[in-house]
């Protein structure tokens, strides 16, 4: 036997070998016992968000149920595709095995007919890996739309614990009652030379915005050593923000900026925030606006306490000492502050 039929011998036993794996659909099926075991989950997951604080994003729960309710039928159905798919390519799968067999018994005597014998092997072998192929797609399809947005719930559900996960460990206290909505990895772009722009965390809740300092400063080579910082570097109540407005900037408009104009009883006329990672400027822009005008606050899964939502509607909009008109109390405050005489006014 030559080394070249040898070779391709191999080549082919390989191929077939691959192909008949292939056609058990093996992937397939773990792939489908990974979604059912999440979308199963995802009731749990989103009470585990729940008791964690997370007041929003109330559609996960309708969400959750309607993928349990759906999934079982297209599962099935994904299953039986597969158990036909399997029954179809047995027969085939048998016939081309046992000629590979049949190649790899024969000697080198022949070698001209059995390497003509080989090639048409070799054909079969990938019209069979073709149907093998289309018949994953058939599959795949069949779930791949339903499979796709529980993924999606999965992500949705991380990212919130990751929200919950940073609140835990946020270096300031939050107001009573007050819900954090989103949450990004951010910097600060300070103006002024000198001035390092802190890298952190940027909080939006239904009450403030907050930019807290969460790094390691000073390491050598940026990779020992250092000091970790984290500290609240400031917070704007919701009602001080004028505008706000999203710019791409850097290189291909790589660098997500958030651009502030912010009015009275604000540390600063304006404000820059790039945020980072995942999130995208434009989306924070909206969901600001929408915290800003309480649209928001459709989506809540667990409601302001009732008593602090009766105060705030009771709450004075003078002052009692000097009658100037007080900043807007946000849910939570227990306590104001007029800006014209320092008098503070409780609730």
């Amino acid at each position: 036997m030559s080394e070249e039929f040898e070779q391709q011998l191999a080549s082919l036993r390989r191929k077939f070998d691959s192909t008949r794996e292939d056609a058990g659909f093996e992937d397939i099926s773990r792939e489908l016992g990974e979604l059912t075991a999440a979308v199963n989950s995802l009731p749990n997951d989103v009470e585990e968000i729940r008791s964690r604080g997370y007041a929003f994003r109330s559609y996960l729960e309708n969400k959750a149920e309607v993928l349990n309710k759906n999934w079982d039928d297209i599962r099935r159905d994904a299953q039986r595709a597969i158990d036909d798919e399997r029954q179809r390519l047995r027969r085939e799968l048998y016939e081309i095995e046992n000629k590979v067999d049949g190649a790899e018994d024969s000697g080198g005597g022949f070698m001209k007919k059995v390497t003509v014998n080989l090639d048409g092997i070799e054909s079969e072998v990938d019209e069979l890996e073709s149907r093998v192929s289309a018949a994953e797609r058939r599959i795949r399809n069949s779930y791949e739309t339903m499979g796709n947005d529980i993924n999606s719930t999965i992500r949705q559900i991380e990212q919130i614990n990751w929200f919950m996960d940073e609140k835990d460990e946020a270096s300031f206290e939050f107001l009573a009652g007050e819900a954090v909505f989103l949450v990004a990895k951010a910097e600060w772009v300070v103006t002024g030379k000198g001035k390092k722009d802190p890298d952190g965390l940027l909080y939006l809740t239904d009450q403030r915005l907050l930019f807290e300092q969460k790094e390691t400063t000073g390491k050598k080579l940026g990779l020992f050593g250092g000091k970790k910082e984290q500290e609240l570097e400031w917070e704007l109540p919701l009602t001080t923000i004028d505008t706000v407005e999203y710019e791409n900037k850097g290189l291909m408009g790589g660098k997500d900026m958030l651009n502030f104009t912010l009015g009275s009883g604000a540390p600063f006329p304006t404000l820059t925030i790039e945020v980072k990672g995942s999130a995208d400027n434009k989306f924070w822009v909206k969901q600001i606006q929408r915290m800003k005008t309480g649209e928001a606050s459709d989506e809540r899964a667990i409601e302001p306490d009732a008593e602090l939502v009766e105060a705030l509607r009771n709450a004075p909009t003078s002052c009692h000492v000097c009658g100037a008109t007080l900043p807007k109390i946000m849910q939570g405050q227990l306590q104001v502050e007029c800006e014209y005489c320092g008098a503070v006014v409780r609730l």
